[in-house]
Formats: C-alpha cells, structure tokens, sequence
C-alpha cells in the first residue's frame, strides 16, 4: 500500500490538495492526473465542507473516495491519506 499523507495549509484549497497528493504518488505533475478530479467528486462541495470551523474540530469530516486507482481519505483538519487499493503492505507518506 502506497501511502502519501499532506496536511492542508492554511492558503490550499482541500481540492488541489487531493490531486497534487495524487500526482505525487504517480510522480506526475498535477497537470498530468487524469480523470479530472470533478468526474469523481465534487470538488467545490469538498472545498466548501473542509473549510469550515466543524471541519478542524476533532469531530469533523472524513471522506473517502476511489480516485486514479487510489483509496483517498481526507480526514478532519484536512490531512489527506492516498493509498493504492491493489498492495496493502507498501506505504509512502509524503
């Protein structure tokens, strides 16, 4: 399993977030994941739900969803976990 785990700052939308954590994993440039992160999610309502107040609490949001191949979760304050679905020994935190 391929693990990347980024924290989201204090300027980054949670959407860029998920896909350059994506890119990373892949070693592509952002530009280069396809699909578009919209054909699987909606990336404003993620936008819109990790930028509240609930969202940084320790009872906020955990989404999980399958992206490019990947099991993505993006936990609470914004830290975001990508994994490969097809080998769950091998981890990567970036």
């Amino acid at each position: 399993m391929r693990v990347s785990r980024t924290a989201l700052g204090d300027d980054d939308r949670i959407s860029t977030r998920i896909v350059t954590a994506v890119a990373d994993a892949e070693g592509i440039p952002p530009t280069e994941v396809t699909p578009p992160l919209y054909r699987v999610v909606d990336p404003d309502a993620l936008n819109q739900l990790f930028e509240t107040k609930w969202a940084a609490s320790e009872d906020g949001p955990h989404v999980s969803f399958t992206y490019c191949g990947y099991e993505v979760t993006v936990e609470g304050a914004g830290d975001i976990v990508v994994r490969t679905a097809d080998d769950s020994d091998r981890e990567r935190v970036v």
